[in-house]
């Protein structure tokens, strides 16, 4: 019940809501990766380490959104039946998972290449700027 409520009330596994995990992957790696990207030495990581990444943000963005959803809905529920739900809830997610894991990894990575690509034309201008 509340499984189906979260997925096409508050649409949280929809479209605009992988994007924005795409996106935050791709800023993450940047900002792990800046040094790397100043030096000219970085190096895109694959389909599976991108998968990680995406999992990751996931999960967190599963646990700060739809937690706290869960509890707001349903106030009564005791601490167990609240984790009862959200294990439901993940059982549910997962039979769609692997579709929408593919699609949000290849949407981080493209984000990440676009993003590169400008953060790097910004660099070479700040390079020539800035050396003799």
């Amino acid at each position: 019940m509340l499984a189906n409520k979260i997925i096409r009330y508050y649409g949280y596994f929809g479209e605009y809501s992988l994007k924005g995990i795409a996106k935050t992957c791709a800023k993450l790696i940047i900002s792990e990766h800046y040094r790397d990207l100043c030096f000219d030495t970085f190096q895109f990581p694959n389909q599976e380490e991108m998968e990680k990444w995406v999992l990751e943000e996931m999960k967190q963005h599963f646990d700060e959104k739809v937690v706290p959803l869960i509890e707001q809905t349903y106030p009564d529920l005791s601490e167990e039946e609240l984790e009862d739900e959200v294990a439901r809830l993940e059982r549910r997610y997962q039979k769609d998972h692997e579709e929408q894991l593919m699609s949000t990894t290849k949407a981080a990575l493209k984000e990440l290449r676009i993003r590169v690509r400008g953060l790097q034309k910004e660099l070479k201008v700040l390079k020539r700027k800035y050396t003799i």
